[in-house]
């Protein structure tokens, strides 16, 4: 697919490297964004905050692979927030739209992904400045994980 690249770009109206970027991350799971890009044309779009990434890549994280929470999406799926300057916070609130849309968040829900996500990083960058590892846990952990279970709630 590789060898494509060029072909693919021109296809799907993509730039060369938005398809170079699409084959590193994916593989051949490539064919199945750009086709969702070839059915929903706005998809093709870059992500603001984050150019290298595009809105199709929020989507298939949400319903190919399940991922409920806005953290899950920049830190992991897309590692947008290791990848941007600003850690993903710019791009946090376009790509909680674009999940918002396809989970069917309510404003409220989408306000509470976006804060939790900013919640963390600025604990991650108190933990940073920590003068050592016991008190950069304590700051790392005032972040609120959506993830984690509710208190009182039963696992199976």
């Amino acid at each position: 697919m590789f060898n494509a690249r060029h072909r693919l770009a021109e296809r799907y109206g993509l730039r060369l490297d938005q398809v170079e970027h699409l084959l590193d991350r994916y593989g051949t799971e490539t064919v199945t964004l750009l086709d969702r890009i070839e059915a929903a044309p706005e998809l093709s779009r870059p992500l603001p905050g984050a150019a290298d990434h595009l809105a199709v890549e929020v989507l298939s994280a949400v319903e190919a692979e399940g991922v409920p929470h806005l953290d899950d999406v920049l830190a992991r799926r897309t590692r947008i927030s290791i990848q941007t300057r600003d850690r993903g916070l710019a791009a946090a609130e376009p790509t909680a739209r674009l999940m918002g849309r396809a989970l069917g968040w309510t404003q409220s829900e989408l306000t509470r992904e976006v804060n939790a996500y900013r919640g963390r990083l600025a604990a991650e960058r108190g933990a940073h400045e920590a003068a050592d590892d016991e008190h950069a846990d304590r700051v790392r952990r005032r972040a609120v994980d959506l993830r984690a279970p509710l208190a009182g709630a039963v696992s199976v």
